[in-house]
């Protein structure tokens, strides 16, 4: 039996919060499926006790079929797809690791919501840069922990070029309640990703100043708009902004108060972004919304709402100067 064949499982690369939910839905699926946790102490304590309050009070026990491990070479031998899942300020790093331990026969997708910070490239660059792998792919869109958890239907986008990458995804993710659909635009779909964030951290803001639903209408469709633009710009189908992983995601993270939501409403009262995070824990949107308007500045693109909240992050505007900012804009077209 070749070394090829043996592979029968799914491999999560990384065990936050996002990493913990995927690797217990995959398994639900009937998939074996290994978690890769950098640190070997909490890897053989979740291990141990199936669960992390901490990082996922949702889930009172992992599924059985988990196996939580520190050893990277163990998980990329066991498995024919990995799914990282990991902060864009880390990618690089952990792209370089796999790079030493995958073939090319490996599938890898991404849940990655952000840009490298220093080069303001898609995951997906990053993979292809740092391993020998080609069928890669992103997953993205309105997909939350609790809902994902509580077995409510869900949606996935997985975006590639390659039709193994998504059948993939599909016998790792989709079940009775949750779709996985098949697209393409890969620069779109993580752009898009990287976007809903900071536009849900503008919608927090609007709620905590007691901003009315015109103006959560106006943050939403705008951000969309601007998300667009970038994508465009970008090389991607600006189509995609206004798909599962760009307004798809947004109305999923405002309608259930996310903590990207809930960190604008801490930025709102005079927070910091240091703050925040010691509060609600580490946050995408943070690094997400300086990446996304620097990106923006690259392209010469206009990112008005991004723009506002990387200010309000950075100290120089406070909420209610950042909403004005916003709405004494010169008059532009639809």
């Amino acid at each position: 039996m070749s070394r090829r064949t043996k592979r029968t499982g799914f491999g999560i690369i990384g065990a936050g919060r996002w990493g913990i939910t995927l690797s217990h839905v995959v398994a639900s699926h009937d998939n074996d499926t290994f978690l890769w946790c950098e640190d070997a102490k909490r890897a053989g304590l979740l291990q141990r006790k199936r669960s992390l309050k901490k990082a996922v009070p949702e889930l009172a026990e992992l599924h059985e079929r988990v196996k939580v491990t520190a050893d990277l070479a163990e998980v990329v031998s066991s498995c024919h797809t990995l799914i990282v899942a990991c902060t864009a300020d880390v990618m690089r790093d952990w792209s370089r690791r796999l790079g030493t331990h995958v073939d090319g026969s490996h599938v890898v997708l991404h849940a990655v919501r952000g840009l490298e910070p220093a080069t303001l490239k898609r995951a997906t660059r990053v993979l292809r840069e740092e391993t020998c792998v080609r069928k890669v792919g992103a997953l993205a869109g309105p997909a939350l922990v609790e809902e994902l958890l509580a077995g409510r239907p869900n949606a996935f986008i997985c975006a590639s070029r390659y039709p193994e990458v998504v059948a993939r995804a599909r016998e790792a993710l989709a079940g009775p309640s949750v779709r996985v659909y098949a697209g393409k635009d890969l620069a779109g779909v993580e752009i898009a990703a990287a976007a809903s964030a900071v536009a849900a951290v503008g919608m927090g803001i609007a709620l905590e100043l007691g901003l009315g639903p015109a103006t959560l209408s106006i943050l939403g469709t705008r951000g969309a708009a601007e998300i667009a633009r970038v994508v465009s710009a970008a090389g991607g189908d600006p189509n995609s902004a206004y798909g599962l992983a760009g307004l798809g995601e947004l109305l999923a993270l405002r309608e259930s108060e996310s903590r990207e939501v809930r960190a604008g409403r801490l930025f709102a009262q005079g927070s910091t972004p240091a703050q925040v995070e010691k509060k609600l824990g580490r946050l995408d949107a943070v690094g997400a919304a300086r990446s996304f308007a620097a990106l923006a500045a690259h392209y010469h693109v206009q990112a008005h709402i991004a723009a506002a909240v990387t200010a309000l992050l950075d100290g120089t505007l406070d909420a209610r100067g950042a909403m004005a900012q916003l709405m004494t804009l010169r008059q532009m077209n639809e």
